[in-house]
């Protein structure tokens, strides 16, 4: 007989909280590897994030996806691709929402003439020194996930990251009567030891998965305006 205790995969509902700078620098680092069967194509970070949290969630049911980054500083082409990127999954992914921290500069010496600056490019010699630091974003995704596993919008939650700063967060929810399941995903080349043990199921996105979860080159927004996969993704 079923044990009624049970709760059916199709009945479960799922939330999937991204970590979305881990994501980014571990799709960079495939897409840099030198082994060319392991190689990710740069086309990967033109991500359909809902596609790829439907896949993963398979038949429970996908309430939402939370991604939680910060708007780049420094670097005009960079700072527009991303743009690009945000402005295309806010608008083609219906059930996603985006979180966002703060990108900071911090004050460091100039690699070259050991000028103390905030500005990636040094007042003096003009060297670009690259030492920017994130903020909030880690808080606010650990704070989304207490706050649905509170008010009970989930069974199970969906981290994609590597940060073991997430292992706080999954050893409350765990621990909560009745316990919420949670299953942590590795983007590529990143893994933690201590998020794999804390979590109820762990593993690594298959790059197949990845390179099937693509937005469309041309993504249109409700005004009209077209917004292309850039130039140097693809």
């Amino acid at each position: 007989m079923k044990n009624m205790n049970i709760v059916d995969k199709k009945q479960e509902r799922a939330i999937v909280y991204i970590d979305g700078f881990n994501l980014f620098f571990g799709l960079k680092s495939s897409v840099s590897e030198t082994v060319k069967s392991k190689r990710l194509p740069k086309r990967c970070y033109w991500l359909d994030l809902q596609k790829i949290a439907q896949h993963l969630v398979q038949d429970r049911e996908l309430v939402s996806v939370k991604y939680f980054t910060a708007r780049i500083k420094g670097n005009d082409e960079k700072r527009q691709r991303q743009k690009t990127f945000l402005d295309a999954i806010q608008h083609y992914c219906d059930k996603l929402t985006i979180y966002e921290g703060r990108y900071l500069l911090r004050e460091m010496m100039c690699g070259r003439c050991r000028t103390v600056t905030k500005d990636i490019l040094c007042p003096k010699c003009r060297f670009v020194n690259h030492l920017p630091e994130e903020k909030k974003s880690d808080v606010n995704l650990a704070s989304q996930m207490l706050k649905d596993a509170f008010e009970n919008s989930f069974d199970v939650a969906y981290l994609i990251s590597g940060d073991s700063d997430m292992v706080p967060p999954i050893e409350i929810i765990r621990a909560m009567v009745p316990p919420k399941k949670t299953i942590v995903v590795f983007p590529p080349n990143r893994y933690s030891k201590e998020l794999a043990d804390k979590a109820e199921i762990s593993f690594q996105i298959f790059p197949q998965v990845i390179k099937k979860s693509l937005l469309p080159d041309e993504v249109t927004k409700a005004d009209g305006t077209v917004l292309r996969i850039p130039e140097r993704w693809q």
